[in-house]
């Protein structure tokens, strides 16, 4: 697949066409919970983006369990910049230790197309729109 890939990007190049990225096809992992970074041990060390979410209940949903975004960010290692994230001192430590912290991640090996992707993202969560940051938390967790 990878081949067909790089094929298609250089016809597009010597062509002068210049392809559009699509951050909403970016193919991600599932949500998974972040209590410690033992959750993390098969995590790909592939740049890409990843989404942290803190589980919360819907008001007024009847126990509706969603997930409220507070973090999107880019990395040229996806394993390594979690993996980060519970050291001993780090400002989410406590939070993530909570267990009620899920995260998901999308491995995008382009630099133009992940930062394209993380600048989308950031713009979609600081959006005023009222469930910009929110999304529901399947029952497969």
């Amino acid at each position: 697949m990878e081949g067909l890939e790089r094929m298609v990007s250089e016809s597009f190049a010597r062509h002068g066409v210049e392809p559009a990225f699509d951050y909403r096809r970016v193919e991600w992992s599932r949500w998974f919970r972040c209590a410690d970074s033992f959750s993390l041990v098969l995590m790909s060390s592939k740049p890409g983006v990843f989404a942290l979410g803190e589980e919360i209940v819907a008001p007024g949903a009847a126990g509706k369990r969603m997930l409220a975004l507070f973090q999107i960010s880019e990395t040229d290692d996806l394993g390594m910049a979690l993996g980060r994230l519970f050291l001993p001192g780090s400002p989410l430590g406590e939070l993530l230790a909570s267990g009620h912290c899920f995260a998901r991640y999308a491995v995008i090996e382009d630099a133009t197309q992940r930062h394209a992707a993380y600048a989308a993202l950031q713009r979609r969560l600081s959006s005023p729109e009222p469930a910009a940051g929110s999304t529901e938390l399947g029952t497969e967790n």
